[in-house]
């Protein structure tokens, strides 16, 4: 199973990411949220990569928290962007 990379271009979904990021994961025996943690940063590219470095190490160490912060900050820059640019 290949892991996806995210890079938070216009018309990815970061939830489609992310989803499939976690399949992905646990198909690989990752079955913690530590560990989903720990390789994250390894498959997000770009933009994305800088948008996670700048986060606090607290919102980096809760899944629910990056994740929540990861959608909000992508989904809505590639709903504004499919808007205007379409």
């Amino acid at each position: 199973m290949v892991i996806p990379v995210f890079r938070g271009s216009k018309g990815e979904d970061p939830e489609v990411f992310l989803r499939e990021y976690k399949q992905a994961c646990i198909g690989m025996g990752l079955r913690t949220a530590t560990e989903w943690l720990n390789f994250l940063p390894k498959f997000l590219e770009g933009m994305t990569s800088l948008w996670f470095e700048r986060q606090t190490e607290e919102l980096k160490g809760s899944w629910v928290d990056i994740t929540k912060a990861l959608v909000k900050e992508f989904f809505v820059k590639n709903v504004y962007k499919n808007l205007n640019l379409n």
